[in-house]
């Protein structure tokens, strides 16, 4: 607080002074929200009050409040008749600089600074808790010795209330923090993100599904052929059945086509291939997409979840306009493993071939889903040898190739 109260608080700053709650006036006050006073009036109970409230005097042998309308409402609730008091004469205008001082000025710890301060008093609160037991026993109790599973959690329960937040959110803060403090290039953005926004959910989540794609990425991968593929990625030959008779070829297909019901009858073996918490990408064409996706992924048992929009470089065939853009629809079955990250709707890449799909999808795909292995079928073209490729113009192996 600055002024005139300032300055005489340097000079001599008084001794608080015991005075009865009831001598107390409060006056108008701006801020109206009280917040939990329960908690801190438990606090009170436990520790005492640690800072006296301020007053002044109103030369009537009573007083009124400057700071501190919380601490007064807690030990009213306490059913104390007395509180410590620092009486100060104020100014009006220093009434009211001082309830603003007192609550604009404040900083809240941070969560990770929460989760220090729990590890501080944990160990502390269980070694008072063994003390509590022994001493019992001293007297003639059933103290063991051994401190009892509800003790612990008491104590994790008196940790947590010190910092003013739910047990449950200081254990995922807690989380967070061990994860950046043992790997800090990999979980310390976490951390700093935890602590700007002040949240735990967030950051906590994105932490359990890093773990969650470690682990997946480490399982043992499934053998060309077999089932339990996490991420499948499929690039059907669409029928398309415009122009069939047009000479000019604009828009023949260089291979044997599917038709609807022949791409939906493979739900008889490729759901199968696939893990129950799985992500199939299912590449379409603008005139598929609009008439045929939808049936196909029913048939197959996924539902779709975001659409990737490829725009190439070169203007492709079409029939009202000329196709620079395909798709391909996010999908999934069960509740797979997927590390978001900022990536977009759209992927611009140039065309490499009929029907090859670029590399900087492949990319994008390893990013966001895990796996120890992926599927690729009906596919031209093979990433690297952490796809398994299938189809009539799939490629080999480069460990096959060399051979």
């Amino acid at each position: 607080m600055r002024g005139r109260a300032s300055s005489r608080a340097s000079d001599s700053a008084p001794a608080p002074a015991t005075i009865p709650l009831d001598a107390i006036r409060i006056g108008k006050r701006h801020r109206k929200d009280m917040g939990d006073i329960t908690s801190l009036a438990a606090d009170i109970a436990e520790i005492d009050m640690l800072e006296p409230v301020v007053v002044r005097p109103d030369g009537r042998g009573r007083y009124e409040l400057a700071c501190g309308a919380r601490r007064v409402a807690a030990a009213k609730l306490n059913g104390q008749t007395h509180i410590e008091a620092t009486v100060r004469d104020l100014t009006d205008a220093e009434m009211v600089r001082a309830e603003f001082s007192e609550n604009a000025h404040r900083k809240d710890f941070t969560l990770s600074e929460a989760v220090a301060i729990k590890r501080a008093l944990e160990p502390l609160e269980r070694a008072a808790a063994k003390e509590r037991q022994r001493e019992g026993g001293r007297r003639g109790g059933k103290g063991s010795g051994k401190l009892p599973e509800a003790s612990k959690g008491n104590a994790a329960d008196k940790a947590a209330k010190a910092t003013g937040m739910a047990r449950r959110t200081l254990e995922k803060a807690e989380a967070v923090v061990d994860a950046a403090e043992a790997e800090p290039e990999k979980f310390g953005k976490l951390l700093d993100d935890m602590d700007r926004t002040n949240r735990a959910n967030g950051p906590y989540k994105r932490l359990k599904v890093a773990k969650q794609a470690e682990k997946i990425r480490a399982e043992p991968p499934p053998l060309p052929g077999n089932r339990d593929y996490r991420v499948t990625v499929a690039d059907f030959p669409w029928p398309y059945d415009v122009r069939q008779e047009d000479p000019s070829h604009r828009a023949a297909r260089p291979y044997p086509e599917m038709g609807i019901e022949q791409i939906c009858a493979t739900r008889a073996w490729l759901p199968d291939l696939m893990h129950a918490d799985a992500i199939l990408w299912l590449w379409c064409t603008n005139y598929h997409l609009i008439r045929y996706a939808a049936p196909v992924l029913d048939a197959l048992g996924f539902r779709e979840r975001s659409i990737l929009t490829w725009v190439k470089t070169n203007f492709g065939t079409g029939d009202w306009l000329r196709s620079q853009t395909e798709h391909c629809i996010m999908a999934v079955r069960g509740k797979p493993i997927v590390t978001l990250t900022n990536e977009s709707t759209v992927l611009f890449a140039p065309a490499r071939g009929h029907s090859v799909k670029p590399p900087e999808f492949y990319e994008l795909v390893e990013r966001l889903c895990p796996a120890s292995r992926y599927l690729d079928v009906f596919s031209r073209y093979r990433h690297n040898d952490k796809w398994d490729c299938y189809g009539d113009e799939a490629p080999k192996p480069r460990r096959e190739a060399a051979e």
